[in-house]
């Protein structure tokens, strides 16, 4: 940020952290748990969601997460000269961000990327003319409403510059266990001729030929320093600016280049800037924008995954106050996030997800026994470093759901779906899922009618329209997670041919589950306890849950629920269209993937339209909200959203072009990774011809649905479902003609 001669980068860590006072327990909301269920059965939902609240308040309990921070800024000064030309740019395929410009005294440019393999941020200058200029690290300014928060919670802050060397540390005031306590940065400054000198806060650089800075940023766990080891670290990395972007690319490029996506014909708008193209925009989305905010997705999730998911603002937030402290959100955003990467065929980014909530454990089952008195792991809506629940009071009631642990369990069954590691599926995905439904057995009670009941529930931040209170018996979306988890826990186990009496368990539990309804309108219920009504104004789509990835049974025989998930969406839309968009752009991921998984192609393309001309920076970051609040969940979310509209996967089934629109008339996309190991190595239609290219390590036979007729070559009749034999590692090359009548 800046301008040329006086430009500032800010720089992060993903462990980043800052520890905040910490009670020695959560709130024993457990022991009111039969007046919570009390209340709630008598329909005085606001007198039960005040329970927690008051514990909260009668055990003093004023945890909240540790907040996402900034590490420092890099502030680089250069002479001043008059500017005739100016460019910013990113390389998704290398992941340089670069800035070129050319002034009075040359042509120069300054590019830098994080290196994947190293974990070390690479600068480098160089121009026409030698360079001169002055290079510090500062800490991250702090406005006038921060320095109360800043001055409780950051014991010191110092930099300095001691010969070719930039120093800089932090130290928090507050040292939990398990908690960072601080963090170093250090800077090591190599040129190509020219003379260096300090003056003991930066570093001054005069008439060099090339300048290459190294910087290294380390998390500390003790007070001892670290700039001894980063210093060995830096000098070991050489300086070849080449050699180490080599090293970089070879692993960030992998992951990139491994899916593409065109949209034909070629449009004019691709060669246009961003400003160009997003201002274009608000008269005609171009399928270049599309195209664009598509790669800019993905490039940006695989950007901000590392030692971590990513939080809501990735790792960029460059402020101490970020907004939801720049947390993980299990209710919606993180899943958003990450939905791109096992059918984007980046399944080794899934680990860090998979490290983080492994990590929480303990605290998991400590929340399950003091909030609900439960065996077995609950996660909580929003956590940053421990998994125990600091987000909740009258209104917003979170520590009322429970669908937590049975929605991240779905990610460790998909990898295994995707990927059929049986391996990962023995050893971490059915351990994990098997703990979440291991809650269930113990929170579940059975209603007069023989079905189960979930008290208390919640969908995330809705409340019924007859209801002040989102406290509630029911939500439809507690059901589907639970049934989801009892059945992938069913086929984990038959696979590995293990807990046969707990197979026997599950499918009990899974016939006294509620049925979902359809209410009046027609629409399926959100809420499937009594006259609760549905309130559609919102932001949320959570009674869909069954169709975000995988399509639950019930949505594929059912004609009537399928019918009342579309009427869901109609009256989503509406709302949404109402508000220009509206807040809460992950709302619209969740609505255009029940579209999708729905085969209604206008609707999931409409909802692409809106997102990918309303919620992006000129940097192509992605925001929250329509024109503002830079957020990540639509980076993984949009891309997400095309995968499935082209491919639909389920275990020896693939629909192509499942809900392909009739605007996009010819395309292609490569390298899709799809349920059962196999790889879409390419799929390319046209209004008349489609083609598609299979491959898998794993020899299986799958079916092949298209939602027209086709004539495959070489057959003599017209199908639109037929069987195909793959071979291990043996490319399956499939084409046919789109037949405009019905079969």
């Amino acid at each position: 940020m800046g301008q040329p001669h006086d430009e500032t980068i800010i720089l992060s860590h993903a462990l980043l952290y800052l520890p905040l006072r910490r009670s020695d327990s959560l709130i024993d909301q457990a022991s009111k748990l039969g007046a919570i269920r009390q209340l709630l059965r008598e329909g005085k939902y606001e007198e039960a969601a005040q329970i927690p609240a008051s514990l909260r308040k009668e055990a003093d309990y004023n945890d909240e997460r540790d907040p996402f921070i900034p590490a420092f800024d890099v502030r680089i000064s250069q002479q001043p000269s008059n500017i005739v030309r100016y460019r910013r740019s990113v390389n998704f395929e290398t992941g340089e961000a670069s800035v070129d410009w050319q002034d009075g005294i040359g042509t120069f440019r300054r590019t830098l990327f994080a290196s994947r393999p190293d974990s070390v941020i690479v600068l480098s200058i160089r121009g026409t003319a030698r360079i001169s200029c002055t290079i510090g690290f500062e800490g991250r300014p702090v406005e006038w409403n921060q320095w109360d928060f800043v001055n409780a919670h950051i014991q010191s802050r110092e930099s300095s510059a001691e010969g070719a060397w930039l120093h800089y540390r932090t130290e928090f005031r507050i040292k939990n266990s398990n908690s960072i306590c601080g963090y170093e940065g250090l800077g090591r400054v190599v040129t190509v001729n020219g003379k260096v000198t300090s003056d003991g806060h930066s570093i001054r650089i005069t008439d060099a030929d090339e300048v290459l800075l190294l910087i290294k940023i380390a998390p500390s766990y003790n007070e001892a320093s670290q700039s001894e080891k980063m210093k060995k670290q830096l000098t070991m990395l050489g300086e070849s600016y080449a050699a180490l972007l080599a090293r970089h690319t070879a692993v960030h490029a992998a992951l990139f280049n491994r899916v593409r996506f065109e949209l034909g014909p070629d449009d004019k708008d691709r060669a246009l800037y961003n400003e160009e193209i997003l201002l274009k925009a608000r008269d005609s989305i171009s399928t270049g924008l599309l195209m664009r905010t598509f790669d800019a997705g993905r490039y940006n999730i695989i950007s901000c995954t590392g030692s971590n998911p990513p939080n809501l603002q990735g790792l960029w937030s460059g402020t101490w106050t970020a907004p939801w402290t720049g947390g993980m959100t299990q209710d919606g955003n993180l899943p958003t996030a990450i939905s791109m990467n096992l059918p984007g065929r980046m399944p080794e980014l899934m680990n860090a997800y998979f490290n983080y909530h492994e990590g929480l454990l303990d605290d998991y089952r400590k929340s399950a026994k003091r909030l609900f008195n439960c065996r077995g792991i609950h996660v909580p809506a929003q956590t940053t470093t421990t998994g125990l629940d600091t987000d909740f009071g009258p209104v917003w009631c979170l520590t009322f759901w429970t669908g937590g642990a049975g929605w991240v369990s779905s990610f460790f069954w998909d990898y295994y779906q995707y990927t059929l590691d049986r391996n990962f599926l023995q050893r971490r995905a059915y351990p994990f899922m098997k703990e979440a439904a291991l809650f269930y057995e113990d929170f579940l009670q059975t209603g007069s009618d023989g079905k189960y009941i979930f008290s208390p529930s919640y969908s995330p931040e809705n409340n019924p329209a007859n209801s002040k209170s989102q406290a509630v018996i029911n939500a439809t979306m507690d059901v589907m997670i639970a049934k989801q988890l009892f059945r992938n826990c069913i086929a984990a186990a038959g696979i590995l041919k293990v807990d046969a009496d707990k197979i026997a368990q599950w499918k009990k539990m899974l016939d006294r589950m509620p049925a979902y309804e359809v209410n009046e309108d027609g629409a399926l219920r959100e809420w499937l306890w009594q006259d609760l009504k549905d309130n559609y104004r919102h932001r949320h789509a959570s009674q869909l849950y069954a169709l975000f990835d995988e399509i639950a049974p019930e949505f594929r025989s059912d004609a009537r629920l399928r019918a009342g998930a579309n009427k869901v969406i109609d009256e989503k839309l509406k709302f949404r269209a109402a508000e220009g968009g509206g807040e809460m752009a992950f709302g619209l991921v969740q609505l255009g993937a029940a579209a999708a998984h729905l085969g209604e192609g206008e609707k999931v393309y409409g909802l692409v339209q809106w997102l990918a001309s309303k919620y992006w920076t000129t940097g192509m970051g992605s925001y929250h909200n329509v024109g503002g609040l830079f957020n990540m969940d639509i980076s993984g979310g949009l891309p997400y959203l095309v995968s499935q509209m082209l491919a639909y996967s389920e275990r020896g089934h693939v629909s192509l072009l499942p809900a392909l629109p009739r605007e996009w008339k010819s395309g292609r996309i490569e390298g899709l990774l799809l349920r059962g190991n196999i790889i879409l190595e390419e799929l390319r239609w046209s209004e008349d011809s489609v083609s598609f290219r299979l491959q898998t390590p794993v020899a299986q036979t799958v079916r092949v649905r298209f939602p027209f007729p086709v004539r495959i070559d070489g057959r003599p009749k017209a199908t639109d479902s037929f069987e195909l034999v793959l071979q291990a590692n043996k490319a399956v090359v499939v084409t046919a003609a789109r037949l405009k009548n019905k079969l």
